[in-house]
């Protein structure tokens, strides 16, 4: 069977159609796009299975779940800028940081020849507990999700629930991008420094 058709990947092109049923949506249907997100980003959660129970984990499935991430992830980014002008920049600052953060990951990984970034040594306390602390990279994720899909539909439904969790997930959505900060200092560092032990 051809990797283009592994189960895992299959999820992958569903999460993507999602995302952009999400785009086409997220101005004027806030039901459906919350629904068609969330759905994408729980994805997510089921492809590492999918991929482990079927013995089907590939390199090219690897980066399609980066990818997908990322790009679900800036496809609501992108909105929320629209959605909040006076605070726009710091959901672009975010994208950005996103988008940089995980691609230097990414390259530092195969370039200092490390199996996986979530199983690698960091000197970063931060990241150790991020990545190794059993189900904290879960509830991370699950919080920073959870305080972007409610801000998203805070701009539309007046609900308190609504409400009371963005202000509860929302503080886990900074933490997120801090970390992200730190993941791109701690990729950059063992770039340096491997490039600097060749000299």
């Amino acid at each position: 069977m051809s990797v283009y058709f592994y189960i895992p990947n299959l999820i992958g092109y569903a999460r993507v159609i999602c995302a952009l049923i999400f785009c086409y949506t997220g101005s004027f249907n806030p039901i459906v796009s919350a629904i068609t997100y969330s759905v994408s980003q729980l994805g997510d959660l089921f492809d590492g299975m999918a991929a482990r129970k079927f013995n089907q984990c590939s390199v090219f499935g690897s980066v399609l779940d980066m990818v997908t991430d990322r790009f679900s992830n800036a496809c609501l980014l992108a909105v929320l800028y629209k959605l909040y002008p006076t605070i726009g920049f710091l959901f672009l600052w975010a994208l950005a940081l996103d988008l940089c953060s995980h691609w230097y990951q990414m390259y530092s990984t195969l370039y200092c020849n490390e199996k996986h970034h979530k199983t690698a040594v960091s000197k970063y306390k931060i990241l150790e507990i991020y990545y190794k602390v059993p189900y904290m990279l879960f509830i991370m994720v699950l919080l920073s999700e959870t305080a972007m899909v409610t801000l998203y539909l805070n701009v539309f439904i007046d609900w308190f629930v609504i409400q009371m969790l963005m202000y509860v997930s929302v503080p886990f959505l900074c933490l997120k991008h801090y970390i992200n900060f730190i993941q791109l200092i701690s990729a950059s560092d063992k770039i340096i420094e491997k490039e600097s032990n060749k000299i």
